[in-house]
């Protein structure tokens, strides 16, 4: 079974937003960076879907994890 993924939308100084599905590792990776605790990177790289983003932490301006309990429709489980 794939990875579990999550959608993500930041927003930078300047007014650019992006918006991706990533693996949790990675947003909680972002997470943490974004806390400022010792030993956070200045620099993040997320696994998208499109492939790697790296994102310069200094300049997000906002940061949105977007969880959804569940979904209208039909499972295949």
């Amino acid at each position: 079974m794939p990875e579990e993924r999550v959608r993500i939308e930041l927003g930078f100084a300047g007014g650019q937003i992006v918006g991706s599905f990533v693996d949790v590792s990675s947003a909680d990776k972002l997470e943490a960076a974004l806390g400022g605790g010792s030993g956070s990177a200045p620099v993040v790289v997320l696994d998208t879907e499109d492939g790697p983003l790296h994102v310069v932490i200094a300049h997000i301006a906002y940061y949105k994890r977007i969880v959804r309990a569940g979904r209208v429709g039909f499972s295949s489980t």
